[in-house]
């Protein structure tokens, strides 16, 4: 009973007691409250006069009169434009509800805590502008006998003046800026594309920004997604640049530096429009080194970049740019150039003894061991790779023996143990180099070893052919010439002559010594119609000239395939330049092709088949860039039925999935194939002289306002600017390209 009522008691205490401990709860946690309350409203009053402190009253250049989602119309006095310097067309504006004179806090999601972003792109006509040209004729004709100009306070009063000192500007709204609540409790400078909300029975302040806040505004970075590389920081590329007459430059007012992100530019498309002379090479130069100095930053931070370099500019040292790119490894110290930068060209440079001279040996290699298929696949990489830049030399259009050579494929089986088929492998691969020597191309030996390759049997068949005059005389001499065990390349290209006219003269002998060989092998033929089209080339004499061109391609001493070596750099980090200003520019296309479809395939296979690191993750194909300059030399034209199937378009539409970034300049981008400017993330467009040029690139982003000064305006290196991370175009005066760094 005692321990009953002592339990009753405890219950009948805490029933007493409960409520005030409640209460103190209760009041403890309004106070923890109203203490994060007054911390979050100083936060967002402190943010609210960050974002008022970007505003000066001075820089007041009048009221806008009205706005919706995508233009906004600004009313500005003469007096304002001339305070602030002038109001170029392009130029950059804000507008805004906010006090300067009050504390502003920031949540409300309206236009009191926000800066509306706006560009000028014309003129726009206030509701008075008729009366207002009333004015100014009656004031022109009376100061037309009068050295006095018509706003002489002689020819017109004060207050008229002042009414015609108004005008409009035509606005494009590029969205607002605000300061927003970040996840750590933070208020950062944000900015959103577009308008939330307007009102039209409001008026908002317009101001100029200079300084910190263009600044800011221009070197605004959107988020487009976590980078590999890290926080890589940003790199000057330019100063703000609005008008070609500019009054000066002053970094604290409206001429500040720009800057870019240089992994914006890694695994996208770049691309570089203008004329000649226009600061397109220039701009290239800046991205290249932004791109390359990431290493300084991170070890891991190594891209790969090949510059196809038209003009030997990017190679070889120059007056313009103090030296060449190649000297950009300096700006790194402790860096060596081998280690860094690779150089290609056609022919040796007193300058640059590192060079890599980009010849292969069209003959290929000497096979060890003809038995061995992955051996001999090796050994004649480069004979094949020969074959086919021979085969896209001659292209489409011509006449049939040429064609029916081009079209001979030479080709390694997968099983060469048989000796029938090693000997028949060998006597095609002879042949073709045979006509390489009888073509020009020089040979790697004296004589041409031809041992066991043209049976007794033929040669006898060919002794014995029934043809006539001077056909009977060259089959004879040239089964003679096929029985030596080694003969001089000049013989045997007439011994070939011969047995091609054994191949194909009527009553030669020659069906009936292949029904023979078919029926003592099988049914196999003595050719499986390589070496007949192969030997086509001799027809007529024309034959192998029509690719004597391609020897300066060619290299007896060449050991590797050049642009197999320019994978493996690229693949290693390195900067690569590709000297093409002393190569045909049909063969300069052939090459760049072909090195790209090496890239492309090599990047595709890491992709489709991933190694794995040691913690079991996937590793994915490293960065490459590739630089066209003078794109419309390479690119196919536009507007071709197989562009989407060539080598351009498809690292244009694949290659950021590959981690191929492509760079391109050229003076004609309507020239490019459409499917390569759809997929491009960063532009810099500069002067350009004709309206179809400036009509095709109107179509993207917002060039559109500033196609009549792109059209107007040829000062070098003056470009509108938009990369991946700038949700707007930015006028920028890109700087001058220096080698060595001062």
């Amino acid at each position: 009973m005692k321990h009953k009522m002592r339990g009753l008691r405890s219950v009948y205490l805490e029933a007493i007691e409960l409520p005030f401990v409640w209460e103190r709860l209760v009041l403890a946690d309004d106070l923890l409250s109203g203490i994060t309350r007054d911390a979050e409203l100083g936060r967002s009053t402190d943010a609210g006069r960050e974002l008022a402190n970007y505003l000066d009253p001075e820089l007041n250049i009048g009221e806008l009169l009205s706005i919706n989602y995508q233009d906004a119309q600004v009313l500005v006095h003469d007096y304002a434009r001339q305070k602030v310097r002038g109001l170029p067309h392009g130029s950059f504006l804000v507008a805004s509800r906010i006090n300067l004179d009050a504390s502003t806090e920031v949540p409300a999601e309206d236009e009191e805590t926000a800066l509306v972003l706006l560009r000028i792109v014309g003129d726009y006509q206030l509701p008075n502008a008729r009366q207002m040209e009333d004015y100014r004729f009656q004031a022109g004709m009376r100061a037309t006998d009068s050295e006095e100009t018509w706003d002489h306070p002689n020819r017109v009063d004060e207050w008229t003046k002042n009414n015609l000192s108004y005008g409009g500007y035509k606005c494009r709204v590029l969205g607002t800026f605000r300061m927003k609540e970040a996840d750590d409790g933070t208020y950062k400078f944000s900015f959103g594309a577009d308008l939330v909300n307007y009102y039209s029975g409001r008026g908002m302040k317009v101001y100029k920004p200079i300084g910190r806040l263009l600044s800011d505004i221009v070197n605004f970075q959107k988020t487009v997604g976590e980078s590999e590389f890290g926080d890589a920081g940003r790199l000057r590329v330019g100063r703000v640049r609005f008008a070609a007459s500019e009054i000066g430059v002053d970094e604290t007012l409206d001429n500040v530096p720009v800057e870019v992100d240089p992994t914006d530019f890694v695994s996208r498309r770049t691309f570089y429009g203008g004329m000649s002379r226009g600061g397109k090479s220039n701009a290239m130069k800046i991205t290249a080194k932004a791109v390359y100095l990431l290493r300084a930053k991170s070890a891991s931070a190594r891209v790969g970049q090949l510059i196809f370099d038209p003009n030997g500019e990017y190679a070889n040292a120059n007056i313009q740019d103090g030296g060449s790119i190649r000297s950009v490894h300096e700006a790194i110290s402790g860096v060596e150039y081998a280690d860094e930068i690779a150089t290609y060209g056609l022919n040796e440079h007193p300058n640059d003894p590192q060079r890599k001279i980009v010849k292969i040996n069209f003959y290929g290699a000497r096979p060890t061991n003809w038995a061995d298929s992955t051996a001999v696949g090796q050994a004649l990489e480069q004979l094949i790779v020969g074959k086919q830049i021979i085969a896209t030399s001659l292209g489409e259009a011509g006449e049939k023996y040429i064609l029916a050579f081009r079209d001979a494929d030479i080709v390694v089986p997968d099983d060469l143990s048989g000796r029938g088929d090693q000997i028949r492998l060998r006597r095609e691969v002879q042949v073709y180099r045979g006509i390489l020597k009888a073509a020009g191309f020089e040979a790697p030996s004296q004589t041409v070893d031809i041992r066991g390759l043209f049976s007794r049997d033929l040669r006898t068949a060919m002794q014995n052919n029934r043809c006539d005059g001077d056909n009977q005389t060259n089959i004879t001499a040239a089964a003679t010439i096929l029985g030596n065990d080694s003969v001089s390349w000049e013989d045997f290209a007439d011994a070939l002559r011969g047995l091609l006219l054994f191949m194909e003269e009527r009553d030669s002998g020659w069906t009936d010594f292949d029904r023979g060989y078919r029926d003592s092998h099988e049914g196999r033929p003595w050719d499986r119609g390589t070496i007949n089209n192969l030997l086509q080339i001799f027809k007529y004499p024309n034959g192998v000239r029509s690719f004597m061109g391609l020897t300066k391609q060619h290299s007896a001493r060449s050991t590797t395939d050049y642009a197999q070596e320019v994978v493996r750099d690229l693949r290693l980090g390195k900067l690569v330049i590709f000297d093409q200003s002393t190569g045909d520019p049909d063969q300069n296309v052939a090459a760049a092709e072909r090195i790209l479809w090496a890239i492309f395939n090599r990047q595709k296979a890491d992709f489709v088949e991933p190694s794995v690191d040691d913690d079991g993750e996937i590793v994915p194909p490293p960065p490459v860039m590739v630089y066209l300059e003078e794109a419309h030399n390479l690119l196919p034209a536009a507007g071709g039925k197989d562009d989407l199937r060539t080598i351009w378009a498809r690292t244009a539409k694949e290659g950021s999935k590959y981690r191929i970034g492509m760079v391109l300049a050229t003076q004609e981008p309507s020239s490019v194939m459409p499917a390569i400017l759809k997929n491009t993330d960063n532009w810099f467009v500069a002067h350009l002289n004709n309206t179809d040029e400036v009509r095709a690139l109107s179509k993207f982003y917002d060039f559109e306002d500033y196609a009549h000064q792109i059209k107007s305006i040829s000062d070098p290196g003056f470009v509108r600017m938009r990369t991946l991370s700038n949700p707007f175009t930015i006028p920028v005066q890109i700087d001058l390209f220096k080698a060595r760094s001062e």
